[in-house]
């Protein structure tokens, strides 16, 4: 394998890179008071957005295994940010919901996500970042396809 360096390749550097945007979104939580983890972020992000889901709703559209999904949903819900609710279609299913809580502590986080995107793209050209934006975009488009294969 002449000429591979695995630390130079895009899934290690967008797996290094998503791994320390994580840890730096979930200590400036702490840091603000907020104990929220950068997965937990992501849920209420996804239910701010989407409205009002299923567990397995919420997986699909993290791509998360069920396991997380379900520690991350029992944490919010342990500090009151959500809740589970009956579907209205279906009363056997169980939608969870954002609280009037989480919607208070969203503002403070989207603050605080907005100043760690800030910081991480510091220093870099605003075209070359649109670039590269572009194309990560065009190479998670390929990687849903062959996920669906």
């Amino acid at each position: 394998m002449s000429g591979y360096t695995h630390t130079q390749s895009l899934g290690h550097q967008t797996g290094l890179a998503s791994r320390l945007f994580n840890k730096l979104l979930t200590r400036r939580f702490r840091e603000a008071g907020i104990e929220m983890t950068a997965e937990q972020w992501g849920v209420i992000q996804v239910l701010i957005n989407g409205g009002a889901m299923s567990q397995g709703q919420l997986g699909e559209m993290l791509y998360l295994e069920k396991s997380t999904i379900s520690r991350s949903v029992s944490g919010l819900e342990k500090r009151g940010w959500v809740a589970w609710q009956k579907s209205a279609e279906d009363a056997r299913q169980k939608l969870i919901v954002l609280t009037p809580n989480a919607e208070n502590v969203a503002r403070q986080c989207y603050d605080i996500a907005r100043g760690v995107l800030r910081d991480a793209q510091a220093g870099l050209d605003p075209e070359a970042l649109t670039l590269s934006q572009l194309q990560l975009a065009d190479v998670i488009n390929n990687l849903r396809t062959l996920n669906q294969s």
